[in-house]
């Protein structure tokens, strides 16, 4: 047998390809050994096992659009060049385009906070808002700059907020009294920030330890700083930025303090901390006698989110509701911080692969027939922060594959089983068991085959051919779901998988997360406006069946457009 073929069959079936695939390359190659001898040549340019998955893909992908003639092969090794994973292809995988595009946003956000100014004018509104058009730190301000869930890149958030909200929280006789104490320094009058400061520290460190005041630069005056040792490393567990009363200043501590978080871990000192995971830090705010706790993570982007509201320290201290949510909040906190102080102590700087899926959440497992099925993450699906969707891949299986990874608050499995047993939606591979959703602060981690690319995606790619059973396979799967009377609800392009089968182009439903029962179930209130809905849909509004039948028109008279257009 010819070296180069024997090459290109293990090649093959190490990379793991589907059947689908390794049925479309036979067919690309077809015996013809100069063709094998140029694709081996070139498999030693590529230097990943994705690279050079790609790379076989690409070429029985470009074969099917374009059903090229034979080649000589200097011809070959010329269209060949065309399509190599360099830096100027247009033809670069999805997967590389985003990875390059994470890293590049990720080398930003450190570079702009090795830059910010720690003047207070940083935290102006004016100034932060000028910022976040380029560099923004994901807070929700504006709405649209709002990142994802912090709970899904690290348990100590949701740890928090359980120990915060359960009334059956043991809180030490220490704490109760230590209470008073905090109550009665923080609703006292200050003629200053560093009055006020000073003795909200001083009261703070007698429960959560040293509160380092350590500055890194000129101008960068902050009001506390909580550290936990990683090896000889500082790792910053907890940031404290306060304001004398809510009128003073003309800055907003929550911003002030996203502003610093992203400053401290933007440090080199800190790198190889942040190399490995998204450095989890809990940031307190406190304002005359309000007090908030917020998170912060680090992936591409800085996120910050509240986790608590804007809690009043000004209470009856006779009301003994009030006092205990006080004590239980600072009780949380303590709790908290000793969990945060542990996970940095115990962190492993020098484990392989974690620079890349710091980027992701931390579940990298699940148990499919009794087994535990480890994954790696490869690429985010939607490019929206807040569409907490992932493409994976498994890592520990006889035969890996590719599946997709979602966390959703709500999802209708019930429904997307319907489809998947008949073959118009994907399989469902894993759902969360209810203490898992609790441990994600309540999200559902929902795994399923991946199958395809959207529809929306194929039309850009002008992808989509004249035989093709797209409508037919929508069509029937909307009449499925409606005779069991539940009601798709969001039957928009982004929502159809387009995938190949037998050389035709078949469709699958994907995201249930609407789907709802006939007349019961209702709309989310985060309606896109800028979407023309069926009429009389708005939020909270009754799925109808009849909706489904709108959207079945559209996509009838989008499909009929590019039928006639060709």
């Amino acid at each position: 047998m010819n070296d180069a073929l024997m090459t290109l069959k293990r090649e093959i079936n190490r990379l793991d390809f589907n059947q689908d695939e390794q049925s479309r390359l036979r067919k690309y190659f077809a015996g013809n050994i100069e063709k094998i001898n140029v694709v081996v040549a070139f498999l030693p340019s590529y230097k990943t096992d994705d690279e050079k998955r790609g790379f076989l893909k690409l070429l029985i992908s470009t074969h099917a659009k374009h059903r090229p003639k034979k080649h000589t092969a200097e011809e070959l090794r010329a269209q060949l060049e065309s399509v190599k994973l360099d830096e100027e292809s247009d033809l670069l995988l999805e997967s590389e385009i985003k990875r390059r595009k994470r890293e590049k946003e990720y080398r930003e956000t450190v570079n702009i906070g090795l830059k910010a100014k720690f003047s207070l004018s940083g935290a102006e509104p004016s100034t932060f808002f000028t910022t976040q058009m380029t560099n923004p730190i994901l807070n929700g301000r504006p709405l649209e700059l709002t990142g994802p869930p912090i709970t899904i890149y690290n348990r100590v958030f949701t740890k928090f907020l359980e120990d915060f909200n359960s009334i059956e929280l043991e809180v030490p006789p220490d704490i109760l009294e230590w209470v008073m104490d905090i109550i009665s320094t923080s609703t006292d009058k200050y003629l200053n920030e560093d009055g006020r400061m000073n003795n909200m520290g001083e009261i703070l460190s007698k429960i959560f330890g040293t509160i380092a005041l350590t500055s890194y630069g000129k101008g960068c005056l902050y009001d506390g700083l909580l550290t936990a040792k990683v090896g000889l490393l500082n790792a910053y567990i907890g940031i404290i930025e306060g304001k004398n009363e809510i009128v003073s200043g003309g800055t907003d501590p929550s911003l002030q303090a996203a502003i610093y978080y992203r400053y401290y871990w933007s440090q080199t000192v800190v790198e190889q901390i942040r190399d490995c995971c998204c450095v989890p830090s809990f940031i307190i705010t406190i304002t005359g006698p309000w007090i908030c706790v917020l998170g912060g993570i680090f992936l591409n982007r800085v996120v910050v989110q509240p986790l608590t509201d804007i809690i009043p320290l000004t209470i009856n201290i006779r009301n003994e509701d009030q006092v205990n949510r006080i004590a239980r909040l600072f009780q949380a906190l303590r709790l908290a911080f000793a969990r945060l102080r542990n996970f940095y102590n115990n962190l492993n700087l020098t484990l392989p692969g974690q620079i890349e899926q710091r980027y992701f959440p931390y579940l990298r497992s699940f148990k499919l027939d009794g087994r535990n099925v480890n994954f790696i993450y490869i690429e985010e699906l939607e490019d929206n922060c807040i569409r907490t969707i992932w493409k994976a891949r498994t890592t520990n299986m006889e035969n890996n594959y590719d599946i997709v990874v979602k966390f959703v608050k709500n999802y209708n499995i019930t429904a997307q089983k319907i489809c998947s047993e008949r073959g118009y939606a994907p399989k469902i591979l894993y759902q969360s068991p209810t203490d898992e959703f609790l441990a994600l602060g309540k999200y559902w981690m929902i795994i399923m085959e991946f199958v395809g690319i959207s529809l929306d995606k194929k039309l850009n790619q002008r992808d989509i051919r004249p035989s093709n059973f797209i409508y037919n396979d929508v069509k029937l799967a909307i009449e499925l779901l409606h005779s069991n009377d539940y009601v798709f609800a969001d039957l928009r392009l982004p929502n159809i998988l387009v995938y190949d089968e037998n050389e035709r182009q078949r469709a699958k439903l994907i995201d249930f997360d609407w789907c709802g029962r006939h007349k019961v179930d209702k709309y989310p209130s985060s309606l896109n406006k800028s979407i023309q809905w069926p009429t009389n849909v708005k939020p909270g509004t009754f799925l109808m069946k009849e909706h489904d039948i709108y959207w079945l028109g559209k996509l009838q008279e989008c499909l009929r457009c590019i039928s006639t257009n060709r």
